[in-house]
């Protein structure tokens, strides 16, 4: 048997974390995600970053400004309508919430985005 010096050591895990007392995270992180899924899904993006020319475009450039970086345009308009939604809904609003059915819509963006990139494979 072996004895600790100091005695025992407490776990790293403590078991899980409920999230309810997180409102205003769960309304962010909700919104934000069927923001980026509606922003990737239907092609909106807030801006568009030519590598190229090392330019940011609010608008579609010519051919020759060279492929447009989609990802930071959808990446900020998710976070803005994340924190949109955090800040006007209320707290109580994430809390009412069944936390066994908020994994629908995190669920739904990745089933959205299986069926978009779908047409590459089929």
């Amino acid at each position: 048997m072996v004895e600790f010096h100091h005695g025992a050591v407490v776990g790293r895990d403590q078991g899980s974390v409920p999230l309810t007392g997180y409102g205003r995270l769960t309304i962010f992180s909700l919104a934000a995600c069927f923001a980026y899924t509606a922003a990737y899904y239907l092609d909106w993006p807030l801006f568009r970053y030519y590598l190229d020319s090392g330019r940011f475009s609010f608008s579609t450039q010519p051919e020759s400004a060279g492929a447009p970086i989609l990802w930071y345009g959808w990446l900020l308009m998710a976070a803005l309508v994340g924190i949109a939604a955090a800040i006007i809904l209320p707290r109580t609003t994430a809390l009412r919430m069944p936390p066994d059915l908020l994994w629908i819509i995190p669920a739904g963006g990745v089933l959205a985005a299986f069926l978009y990139e779908a047409r590459w494979f089929l």
